[in-house]
């Protein structure tokens, strides 16, 4: 059995969409046997789509993914703020 399941991000600029592509593709390299991720940026949408040999997989995979999102989302937002700076240690 394979399981597929598309995630539609949108974003509220081109720029975001680029800087969260960036973000998630190292960490999405060398994928497991049987998964496949792609990941294509038209405008303000980000679309991702996985595909696993399990249900399972395919789901852990895209909570993985909006889990990065959010954690970017909550970043992006932090650095656009007046005065606000993110701090690299």
């Amino acid at each position: 059995m394979k399981a597929s399941v598309t995630l539609t991000v949108r974003l509220s600029g081109t720029s975001e969409g680029k800087s969260l592509s960036d973000v998630l593709a190292p960490d999405n390299e060398g994928l497991p046997r049987g998964m496949f991720l792609s990941m294509a940026t038209r405008g303000k949408v980000l679309e991702l789509v996985v595909s696993a040999s399990t249900p399972s997989s395919s789901l852990s995979t895209v909570l993985a993914l909006l889990r990065d999102i959010t954690l970017f989302q909550e970043l992006w937002l932090l650095s656009r703020q007046r005065g606000g700076r993110v701090l690299r240690t």
